[in-house]
C-alpha cells in the first residue's frame, strides 16, 4: 500500500499541482518561493497533530480575487430578484457559489490484494474489483455559500468598507475544514469523513530544518530553579554547612548509580539505532549515554544530562561540545525512529506513514548529503514490516545527485501558477528519442560528477571552457550586472555536449543562456579554419543541431536574434566586433579582436607575450594584433586557463560582443 499521487488546489503558489509520490523516496526540489515548503505545509495543516488552521493569504491571490467577485456577482443576483427575474437570479447565484474557492488536498492511495484494507474500510466506494486505489480529499471550504456572500454583500453597503479586512476577520466564521472520502471511478460520489479516520489512515511526520539544536558551549539544557539553588548554595556552605546537606548527597549518589543502569537498558535500543546508521558509508555515530547528575541544587528539575565520550572515551563531555552538524544528524534519526516506535504502539496500524523531511542538508556536511537518502532509506529497511514513504525537500545539489531522475519533483514558478514537473516523465520521454538511452546515461553521470543546481538556479548558463568560467564574474559585472542578485547557475559542458541538455533545459523551463564557439571547418577537410574563409561551416553540434539549427558560417552570421531564441533558450557564439569587421572563431580570438588596444598596450605585463610577438611581430600595434588574432588564439589553445589568468591582471577590457549581447538578454 502507498501513496501513489498528492493533488493541490488553491494553496498560496500552488493553484494546481499534481505530485507523484514514489513508493520509497521522493525529493522536492526548485527555486526558492516556488512552492516546496507550501506542499509540506499543507499537510501538516490537514495531518499534522495540531487542529488545522488556515487564514485567507493561504489562498492563491488570483483566488482572493475571485471572492471578491463572487460578491459583486451576488450583488446583482439580489437585483434581479427584486425585478421579479428569478431565473437570472438562480444562475448569477450559481456563478457566485463556483466563485467562492476551496483549498484542497486530494490523496490517492493504490493497494495490491495482500493489502490488510480494514484501515481503509470506511473509504472505499466502489465494488469493482479492477479498482485497487481509494481517495482522500481534505478541503478548507465554505459550507454555507449564501449566508457567506449574504454577510459579505451587506457588510459592503456600508461606509468605509474593507474587502480585505472583512475576509480577514470573519475568515474562520465561514470557511472550516472538512474531509471526504471520493470514488476514484466516478468523483461524483463522495462520502463525509472524520478528520480522526483519515489521520488514522494517513499518519505523517515531519521532521524541519530549523531545529532547536545549537552548538552554544556547556551544558546550557540547565534548567534549574534558581531560588532553590542558592538557597541550597547557603545551607551548603562552609561557614553554615547544614548537617542534612551531606546525608541529601550520600543518599542521591547512591541513587544515581542505580538509575544509570536503568536509563542504559532504557536507551540502549536507541543508542544501537544511532550506531547503525549509514554503517559502512559514513562514520558511525558514537554511542552517547544517559547519566543522572542528581546534585542537591538540581534534585527538583533537570536531574538528567545527555553526554558524549571525548577522545580516549574515559572522559565524557556535554551535549554543548558536539557540533551543528553532528546534533542536526542525530536529531533527524531519533524523529525516525520516534515515528518507528509510534507505528509499533499502535493498536490500530495506519494505512500508511509518510515522514517529510525539510531540507536536511544544513550543517551536513557535503559528503554526508550525499549519503543522506541511501542511508535513510537503509535504516527505514531494516524495520521491516514497516514501510514509510519519505519525502525530502531540499536545495542541495548533492543530494540531487545521489537520486535518481525519477524521484524527483520539480517545482516550478517561471509562469504565473506554480506547476510541478515529473522528471519521471521527462526520463519517459527522452527514452522515446533518438539516442535517447545515450543522452540519459550523460545526463546522469553529469549529475554525479558535477554540480546539479540547476534545478534550484533563476538562470542558467552553459559554457565552453575554463576561460570563460573564470572570466565569467568580471563579465557579469561589467556588462549584465543585474545578473549579480539572482541565483546564476553556470555549467561548463565543453565544446559538443551542450545539445545534451537540451530535453532537459526545456523540460525545467528556466531562462537559459548558451555561450559557445561558432567552430568554423573547411568544407573540403574539416579542418579548423577562419570564419571568412570561403564556404566555411561550423563543427558545433550546438549550432547544426539545435540553435539556430544551421550549417554554414555565412548563414549563421546573418542570423538575427529571435531565430537564436527557442523558449526560455538562448545561444550566442561569435559575430564581428564592428560592422564589416572580422569575425572570431573562439573565444580567445573574440576578446583579442575586442580588446586589442588594450592588449598592445598592456602587452609586456602579460606571461604569454611571446604568443603575440611571434605571430604579430616585436612591436605589435593595435592593428597588427586585430588582424593576427586567429593566429595568435591558435598558438594559444593550449594555454586557455593562462590566458584567462593574463586577462585578470588588465583593467579596462570589455566583454566581447556576442557575450555582451547574451548576458544583457538573460538580463
Amino acid at each position: 500500500m502507498q501513496l501513489s499521487h498528492a493533488n493541490v488546489i488553491n494553496f498560496r503558489a500552488l493553484n494546481s499541482a499534481d505530485v507523484r509520490i514514489d513508493p520509497k523516496t521522493t525529493l522536492v526540489v526548485g527555486r526558492n518561493n516556488s512552492g516546496k515548503t507550501s506542499f509540506v505545509n499543507l499537510f501538516e495543516k490537514f495531518f499534522g497533530d495540531d487542529d488545522p488552521q488556515f487564514m485567507l493569504e493561504d489562498f492563491s491571490t488570483c483566488r482572493i480575487a475571485d471572492i471578491e467577485q463572487a460578491r459583486q456577482i451576488f450583488g446583482e443576483a439580489n437585483g434581479h430578484e427584486a425585478a421579479g427575474d428569478l431565473e437570472t437570479r438562480e444562475n448569477l447565484l450559481a456563478k457566485a457559489y463556483e466563485l467562492v474557492p476551496a483549498i484542497r488536498l486530494r490523496l490517492t492511495i493504490e493497494y495490491d490484494e495482500q493489502d490488510n484494507l480494514a484501515p481503509l474500510a470506511d473509504v472505499i466506494l466502489d465494488l469493482d474489483d479492477a479498482c485497487f486505489s481509494v481517495q482522500i480529499e481534505a478541503a478548507l471550504e465554505v459550507s454555507r455559500p449564501q449566508d457567506f456572500l449574504d454577510a459579505f454583500w451587506n457588510a459592503s453597503q456600508r461606509q468605509k468598507f474593507d474587502p480585505i479586512k472583512w475576509l480577514r476577520r470573519n475568515f474562520t466564521d465561514y470557511f472550516a475544514t472538512t474531509y471526504r472520502a471520493i470514488s476514484p471511478l466516478d468523483g461524483r460520489v463522495t462520502k463525509e469523513i472524520k478528520r480522526s479516520a483519515a489521520t488514522a489512515i494517513v499518519s505523517v511526520r515531519f521532521v524541519y530544518a530549523q531545529t532547536k539544536v545549537d552548538d552554544t558551549p556547556g551544558d546550557k539544557a540547565r534548567t534549574l530553579s534558581r531560588t532553590f539553588e542558592t538557597y541550597y548554595k547557603v545551607k551548603s556552605g562552609p561557614e553554615g554547612r547544614h548537617q542534612s546537606i551531606e546525608q541529601i548527597e550520600n543518599a542521591l549518589a547512591a541513587a544515581s548509580v542505580e538509575l544509570d543502569t536503568s536509563y542504559e537498558s532504557l536507551f540502549d535500543p536507541v543508542f544501537e539505532d544511532l550506531r547503525s546508521f549509514g554503517v559502512g558509508t559514513i562514520t558511525p555515530v558514537e554511542k552517547p549515554r544517559i547519566v543522572s547528575l542528581m546534585e542537591g541544587s538540581g534534585v527538583l528539575r533537570g536531574s538528567t544530562r545527555l553526554q558524549y565520550p571525548s577522545g580516549d572515551g574515559d572522559f565524557h563531555l556535554p551535549e554543548g561540545h558536539n557540533g551543528l552538524g553532528y546534533s542536526k544528524l542525530i536529531y533527524t534519526i531519533l524523529q525516525v525512529i520516534s515515528f518507528h516506535h509510534a507505528y509499533e504502539r499502535a493498536a490500530l496500524k495506519p494505512a500508511l506513514q509518510v515522514l517529510f523531511i525539510e531540507e536536511p542538508e544544513a550543517h551536513l556536511h557535503p559528503q554526508m548529503q550525499e549519503v543522506f537518502i541511501r542511508n535513510i532509506q537503509d535504516f527505514i529497511n531494516r524495520k521491516t514490516p514497516w514501510k514509510v514513504q519519505v519525502i525530502i525537500t531540499t536545495h542541495s545539489s548533492h543530494i540531487v545527485a545521489s537520486g535518481e531522475f525519477h524521484t524527483v519533483r520539480y517545482f516550478d514558478r517561471s509562469g504565473p501558477d506554480g506547476k510541478v514537473k515529473d522528471l519521471s516523465t521527462f526520463q519517459a520521454q527522452v527514452k522515446a528519442t533518438p539516442r535517447g538511452d545515450e543522452t540519459l546515461r550523460f545526463l546522469r553521470q553529469y549529475m554525479i560528477l558535477h554540480r546539479c543546481d540547476m534545478f534550484f538556479a533563476d538562470k542558467i548558463i552553459l559554457i565552453e571552457g575554463t576561460a570563460e568560467r573564470l572570466l565569467l564574474p568580471d563579465m557579469v559585472r561589467r556588462c549584465a550586472q543585474g545578473l549579480l542578485h539572482q541565483y546564476v547557475s553556470v555549467i561548463e559542458v565543453g565544446d559538443a555536449y551542450a545539445v545534451r541538455f537540451r530535453e532537459l533545459l526545456e523540460f525545467l523551463n528556466v531562462r537559459t543562456l548558451v555561450i559557445t564557439d561558432i567552430d568554423s571547418v573547411s568544407p573540403t577537410d574539416r579542418k579548423a579554419c577562419p570564419p571568412s574563409s570561403a564556404g566555411a561551416l561550423t563543427a558545433n553540434s550546438t549550432l547544426k543541431k539545435w540553435l539556430p539549427g544551421k550549417s554554414r558560417i555565412t548563414e549563421l552570421l546573418t542570423t538575427d536574434s529571435s531565430a537564436k531564441e527557442h523558449g526560455h533558450v538562448r545561444v550566442t557564439y561569435q559575430v564581428p566586433e564592428k560592422e564589416s569587421g572580422v569575425c572570431a572563431r573562439s573565444f580567445e580570438d573574440a576578446f583579442i579582436i575586442a580588446n586589442a588596444s588594450v592588449l598592445a598596450r598592456d602587452l609586456r605585463h602579460l606571461e604569454l607575450k611571446r604568443a603575440f610577438l611571434e605571430v604579430a611581430g616585436a612591436d605589435p600595434t593595435e592593428g597588427d594584433i586585430e588582424a593576427h588574432a586567429y593566429g595568435i588564439a591558435k598558438r594559444l589553445s593550449k594555454h586557455k586557463t593562462d590566458f584567462a589568468f593574463d586577462v585578470m591582471l588588465l583593467e579596462d577590457w570589455v566583454v566581447p560582443r556576442y557575450i555582451a549581447e547574451g548576458l544583457q538578454w538573460l538580463t
